[in-house]
């Protein structure tokens, strides 16, 4: 029909206000299921259909064409480490060739590509990486110095820490400043911190859903700056009976005594961590309530605990050597 729309005009009955297509009856079947759809969705499904710029009939319908031309990680860590950009820029020059360097935010790039240890903290180095050695041999702890491993090409180009792939800034200027060298774009950029860093992933989340409880639709955040700005006296009674009766009274005490953003609300995986969920972009993310987020981790911790017990089961089970006696 190529018109744009407020959906919370279909919501309140105010056609009178919409283009003059609207109030034809086929046309109005059509677009309150349209309205009925997209507000069936969360409001982080919503971002990601905004994000596509497709033009689409149906949300649901768009939301899951989408998810499923998205390339799927399935990882059982919960963050990208540094540990894991090491091993990622090994292979790379591993296979394609070039070298790796430390890059820090206060430092010139260290080169570890030269023939003697190169040590990046006490007790552990980088050998030599000759790109037609079989294999590389990592002893570098990343995750615990300040800075990351970083490949390099052949041509002398920094690649990107998501991607691999040049970041395609001149010599020049990736040797002035190396720490501005890490991602080819800003894309990379956000997924990058998404996956590896929880404060970041935290805020982008919350500019999404703005702390609302996305099981149970109770606005955590507001709850939160109630609590913090009431005097303590009257903090008690501003806590739900709910969440009163859910929370061990040691949690709630520290709630009333020192409020903090954390003790209201936490970001949450839908697809856990344990089943492959790791490392997800904001599709996997979920805002949940205390009590909410709560709930779900019990269950799920549950859920992977008969799951063990099953495999443990079906692995003996299957295994009758242990009754066969040999005569």
């Amino acid at each position: 029909m190529n018109c744009n729309f407020i959906p919370l005009d279909i919501k309140l009955d105010l056609w009178e206000d919409l283009p003059a297509s609207f109030e034809l009856k086929q046309n109005r079947s059509l677009i309150s299921r349209f309205v009925r759809e997209w507000s069936s969705l969360t409001a982080m499904k919503q971002r990601i259909i905004r994000k596509s710029g497709q033009l689409f009939c149906s949300p649901v319908l768009a939301f899951e064409e989408i998810t499923k031309q998205q390339t799927k990680q399935n990882s059982t860590k919960r963050y990208i480490t540094k540990e894991d950009v090491a091993v990622a820029s090994l292979d790379k020059v591993k296979n394609d060739g070039g070298h790796v360097r430390l890059i820090t935010k206060e430092a010139r790039p260290q080169d570890t590509s030269t023939n003697s240890r190169k040590f990046l903290e006490e007790g552990a180095s980088v050998p030599f990486l000759n790109p037609c050695l079989a294999q590389a041999d990592l002893t570098v702890k990343p995750s615990a110095s300040k800075g990351y491993l970083q490949a390099v090409d052949t041509e002398g180009n920094p690649l990107c820490l998501r991607c691999q792939q040049p970041t395609g800034q001149t010599e020049q200027e990736y040797k002035a400043n190396s720490w501005d060298s890490r991602f080819c774009s800003l894309k990379c950029q956000e997924e990058f911190w998404i996956r590896s860093n929880n404060s970041y992933l935290r805020a982008k989340v919350f500019e999404i859903e703005h702390g609302v409880c996305q099981l149970c639709n109770l606005n955590a955040q507001e709850l939160f700056l109630r609590l913090r700005d009431a005097p303590k006296s009257q903090r008690k009674s501003l806590l739900d009976i709910t969440w009163a009766s859910k929370l061990p009274l040691e949690q709630l005490n520290e709630m009333i005594r020192t409020p903090g953003e954390g003790h209201f609300w936490q970001v949450d995986h839908i697809k856990p961590v344990f089943g492959g969920g790791g490392q997800c972009s904001l599709d996997n993310l979920q805002t949940l309530c205390t009590v909410c987020h709560r709930e779900r981790t019990a269950r799920q911790a549950k859920e992977r605990s008969q799951a063990r017990r099953q495999s443990l089961a079906s692995k003996h089970g299957a295994d009758i050597t242990r009754f066969l006696v040999k005569k």
